[in-house]
């Protein structure tokens, strides 16, 4: 049976997508596997027009949960037009070499459709579970409907571990071309049912030599090269400093338009999941060119870490998550009160919704600001600020 992708997808899944940057190579192993979760690239589609018109494709597909039949007959004509299609001629950047190589064919759209429709699905899903592994604590692997299984493969099925376990990592599906095994998040009860947390599986590894890279590499037995990653934990950082980047790069022309994404970002459940992720993240706060000027930082991109929002959020339970979507009117609006002599910061206090917010602005050892904390305060604490340090000129 098939994969087909036929039904619309929740935000984490498109948001993971549309994340991706545009990355021309001539073979997929020219790429890292961790590169995968935050570039779309596609082997042999070395020309911008063509990658992007695929990846278009494939993000309409996954938005509009289009069937592969669908997404097959639309980027068909396309690519015949812009001559990506049957086999041609073409020469290997790495190697010199003229080669025959395959372009678009029926078989190879089937492989672009499933392979990103399947990563984005499993990407999605890491992030869901990362904002409710309290209920939900653990994955259990679950084989797909194909007629045949690798041996590798079905060992792993029904193994049950927490959300969190290293295992996860590189044993995370898709773990191969055509794979269809996949993840189900569970609770307590539910694992408890099912025989419990698993033992911790022994990996074996074997060696593989890139030959693209020329680099050895060790891969779980069972998973094919390059898909030894997880999508959603690899995703993290890397799509945050990609996301940050792309956000200084609009903002340098349109100030408004990169401050109108960061305000989506922090409406969106994503701030939740990255807050309660091991992995450690810059997430984007406030565009504030201004001050950059005025603090002579090298950007204007104000970011907090996922560290920081979680202290407060968990240690403070009365400042949400959402609540540092309003850094950038804090920062604008707020009173500042001078604490660079001592902090080497500026604190910003405002009262919006009823609350006195505080925020403290720093700057890195390199310059680059950052929000150090974000709490609610107290207007006696203000004033004894503003008498102590005063206003900031």
């Amino acid at each position: 049976m098939p994969y087909e992708f036929t039904t619309k997808p929740a935000p984490e899944i498109t948001a993971f997508f549309e994340g991706k940057a545009l990355k021309p190579a001539f073979h997929y192993r020219d790429v890292l596997p961790e590169e995968h979760a935050f570039a779309f690239t596609v082997a042999k589609a070395v020309k911008t027009e063509v990658l992007t018109e695929i990846r278009d494709a494939v993000s309409t597909a996954i938005r509009e949960g289009k069937t592969l039949k669908a997404f097959q007959q639309e980027l068909e004509p396309a690519l015949k037009t812009l001559g990506w299609w049957g086999r041609k001629s073409m020469v290997d950047p790495k190697t010199g070499e003229t080669v025959s190589a395959q372009l678009g064919s029926p078989r190879r759209l089937k492989t672009i459709y499933w392979a990103n429709t399947r990563t984005a699905r499993a990407a999605g899903l890491w992030e869901r579970a990362q904002r409710t592994k309290r209920v939900l604590p653990y994955f259990i692997y679950r084989l797909g409907p194909s007629e045949h299984h690798r041996p590798q493969h079905e060992a792993r099925s029904g193994t049950i571990l927490p959300v969190d376990d290293p295992v996860w990592d590189e044993w995370f599906p898709p773990n191969g071309w055509g794979c269809k095994c996949w993840i189900r998040q569970i609770g307590v009860e539910e694992a408890d049912r099912l025989g419990g947390i698993s033992e911790a599986p022994v990996i074996d590894y074997v060696e593989v030599l890139n030959k693209r890279t020329g680099k050895t590499e060790w891969v779980p037995e069972g998973i094919d090269p390059g898909w030894n990653s997880n999508p959603g934990r690899a995703r993290a950082r890397n799509l945050i400093n990609h996301f940050n980047a792309r956000i200084e790069d609009a903002g340098a022309g349109a100030p408004e338009a990169a401050k109108k994404v960061i305000s989506e970002f922090w409406s969106s459940r994503a701030p939740e999941a990255y807050a309660k992720m091991k992995e450690r993240v810059h997430m984007p706060a406030a565009f504030a060119p201004d001050i950059a000027k005025r603090l002579n930082a090298p950007s204007a991109l104000v970011v907090v870490s996922s560290d920081t929002v979680a202290m407060k959020a968990g240690k403070h339970g009365a400042v949400e998550v959402a609540a540092f979507g309003q850094l950038q009117k804090i920062l604008e609006k707020g009173t500042a009160i001078d604490r660079r002599k001592d902090g080497k910061g500026v604190n910003f206090w405002l009262d919006a919704d009823g609350y006195l917010w505080r925020a403290a602005l720093r700057q890195s050892a390199d310059g680059f600001l950052y929000i150090g904390t974000m709490f609610v305060s107290s207007a006696n604490l203000m004033k004894a600020h503003l008498a102590k340090f005063g206003e900031w000129k």
